[in-house]
């Protein structure tokens, strides 16, 4: 796999034209031929794809058996820890974070989940990042990155990966429209860990296009699809049907993998809100 040829195709478009912002197409692939595409240096048609607002949907990406037992260990794991919170500073546990809708409040942008946080450092104890990397590698290479890049890294060295395990619980689990931090990692990587209609019923991932219409995707999403699209195209999480109840372990869960600015770095590049005129992807109580 070629890093510098694509990393100087991305750079090239990023010297000429501005970052994305509006989603445009979703292209479908497996994660077979995605990974071939990428390995083979034959996804050059992706990065001009990727930059022009397109989102990719790779199917069958994790394997099912791996998604639900991840989901099972982390339900686990959280009634078994208090809820905490930690900044990404040097020695920084995992945990996990009750984060309601006023706690929400508080973050770059506003949301209302359950969220875990793993770091690299901190011994894999739910034994997830050899099936994760062999996944993210793919994509960092894509991203014009070495394919280990920032593996050995802690947050005194400016950039830390982190994976985190989400639960939107039904009614009131959301996250605002928003444009994700791209100057370590050019494109979100999602996990899907449920399935609408399934495990939950209404709302989910969106992206906004053009013409400022919600576009979501989450009936053609199966447990264990992954996706990736520009950072800096506006998407966001809209709350599914039901009732909250923080000790269940129903509504839309969700997997990211991040290469995050640690907060060892002053000024640090985050997420951040888009203000749209779309209340119906916010819950009731804060439209």
């Amino acid at each position: 796999m070629s890093t510098l040829v694509y990393r100087n195709i991305w750079e090239q478009l990023e010297d000429k034209f501005p970052r994305p912002n509006r989603f445009r197409n979703l292209i479908t692939l497996s994660y077979e031929e995605f990974k071939y595409r990428v390995e083979n240096n034959i996804a050059v048609s992706m990065i001009n794809s990727l930059y022009s607002g397109d989102a990719y949907l790779i199917k069958n990406g994790f394997p099912q058996d791996f998604i639900f037992r991840l989901q099972q260990e982390v339900h686990e794991y959280c009634k078994e820890h208090p809820s905490e919170f930690y900044k990404m500073l040097e020695g920084t546990p995992d945990f996990h974070r009750q984060i309601d809708l006023e706690t929400g409040k508080n973050y770059s942008i506003a949301s209302c989940k359950h969220s875990c946080y793993f770091y690299r450092w901190n011994n894999d104890p739910l034994n997830v990042y050899e099936t994760i990397d062999e996944r993210w590698r793919i994509l960092k290479v894509l991203m014009g990155l070495q394919y280990n890049e920032y593996e050995n890294n802690t947050p005194k060295d400016g950039v830390v990966d982190r994976i985190q395990v989400v639960r939107y619980p039904p009614s009131l689990g959301y996250l605002e429209p928003h444009t994700d931090a791209y100057e370590h990692q050019r494109l979100i990587f999602s996990g899907y860990m449920s399935k609408r209609g399934l495990d939950y019923n209404g709302g989910g991932f969106y992206l906004i296009n053009g013409e400022n219409e919600v576009i979501n995707i989450e009936d053609q999403i199966d447990v264990g699809d992954f996706l990736f699209c520009y950072a800096s195209v506006y998407h966001g999480v809209a709350p599914c049907e039901g009732e909250c109840d923080w000790d269940k372990d129903n509504g839309r869960w969700f997997l990211s993998m991040y290469s995050n600015t640690s907060d060892e770095v002053e000024n640090r590049f985050t997420a951040a809100p888009v203000k749209l005129d779309i209340p119906e992807v916010l819950p009731i109580e804060v439209r």
